[in-house]
């Protein structure tokens, strides 16, 4: 676990009716002892950023396989079977049962996204994203504003890529989510 945060932490914060908990028997072969699950079925990711992946019929939140058109991926084997929880901006979010890897799958195909390197890292993110979008203070200077706001959400930045690279290297979308934040499009 590279974030120790809490249920309660973020419940004080956000309210309880902010925080995705993953129901049980939704997680399907994942073992719900292994860490990732714990975290989906206890102490739960913040959304707003992060929205929760809608459940199929049997009540099971969907594979890869199950929601996206592999042959438009340049996608790692055996990932048809990563438990896919959720969305972030134009990106399927799917857990790696084995690793507890988070990888992103972009609604316009391409490379696979190693996005975060276990499901704290993503809930660390989303919940300082949230937080600082619902206690930003807007004043009625709009330019000092957008630095602050740009500043805030510098540190963020650094604070998560200090233990965890991932979200901001590579093909990540979470540089651009970060800029369209800062261009108050989010508030």
């Amino acid at each position: 676990m590279l974030f120790e945060l809490s249920r309660e932490e973020m419940v004080s914060s956000l309210g309880e009716e902010a925080i995705f908990l993953a129901p049980p028997g939704s997680l399907r072969h994942m073992p719900e002892d292994s860490a990732a699950a714990q975290a989906l079925l206890s102490v739960g990711v913040p959304a707003g950023v992060f929205q929760p992946q809608k459940r199929m019929d049997s009540g099971q939140l969907p594979t890869v396989d199950d929601k996206t058109g592999l042959a438009e991926y340049q996608a790692p084997p055996g990932c048809e079977a990563w438990l896919v929880f959720g969305w972030i901006p134009q990106t399927h979010l799917a857990l790696d049962p084995e690793t507890g890897k988070v990888h992103g799958f972009s609604e316009n195909g391409g490379p696979v996204q190693d996005l975060h390197t276990d499901i704290f890292s993503l809930a660390y993110l989303t919940f300082a994203l949230h937080r600082l979008l619902k206690e930003f203070d807007w004043s009625e200077d709009d330019e000092d504003d957008f630095e602050r706001l740009a500043k805030a959400l510098d540190g963020i930045r650094a604070s998560v890529q200090e233990r965890d690279p991932l979200p901001f290297s590579g093909d990540s979308v979470w540089p651009a989510v970060l800029d369209d934040m800062a261009a108050g499009m989010w508030s």
